[in-house]
């Protein structure tokens, strides 16, 4: 054991519980983000905050679990770009916003954008995902009673995540590619998918 390790090890007694279960949290953000879930294994977790494994069963249930929470949190970062562009200049802001943040996400995080989509095909997306399009649907219900939604809010939400998934995963697939070109096609989606959704001229 390298003396950092064993440092580490010693002063696990001074952190509440809530402290290592948010350094097992953040180690497992780390790994999956840098080498996947192949490198997120149970030992290099728990050598990274310098615990054992029942510590992690403690506060996880088991290392699927860990890697779930951690997937969810980084969800949770992505898709408060959205609720935060809402509270300053109402749903569309908060929607361009959260476009923009989710290919900034695929193109600095590409392996857990991957787990992410994942997670999503195998049907278990992060758990925020229904709470977000349940939140989008109502900030929607304004444009819908004022006639300017061609849908209703809840499919026009649900219609946003289909193509804000759909420029996320070509994102994500051409990581490496022409950067500037990408950004190019993904404007012109978000632009043509808002001007199907919603009966005004300059969204």
């Amino acid at each position: 054991m390298s003396n950092r390790e064993a440092g580490k090890k010693r002063g696990r007694g001074m952190l509440a519980n809530g402290e290592v279960k948010q350094e097992l949290l953040q180690a497992a953000k780390t790994l999956l983000s840098m080498q996947g879930r192949e490198g997120a294994t149970m030992r290099a977790i728990c050598a990274e905050v310098g615990v054992t494994p029942p510590t992690l069963y403690h506060h996880f249930g088991d290392l699927q679990g860990l890697h779930k929470a951690a997937i969810d949190e980084t969800y949770l970062q992505v898709a408060a770009a959205y609720h935060e562009g809402t509270e300053e200049k109402g749903p569309l802001k908060g929607i361009r916003d959260g476009w923009a943040t989710y290919l900034q996400f695929a193109y600095s995080e590409p392996n857990m954008c991957r787990l992410v989509i994942q997670q999503i095909m195998a049907g278990e997306p992060p758990s925020l995902v229904a709470e977000t399009l349940r939140g989008l649907a109502d900030d929607l219900r304004h444009f819908h009673s004022q006639g300017l939604l061609r849908y209703p809010p809840r499919q026009t939400a649900q219609l946003l995540w289909i193509a804000a998934l759909g420029a996320l995963t070509y994102a994500v697939s051409h990581v490496g590619s022409e950067e500037n070109d990408d950004l190019l096609l993904q404007k012109a989606t978000l632009d043509i998918t808002l001007a199907a959704l919603f009966n005004v001229a300059e969204m």
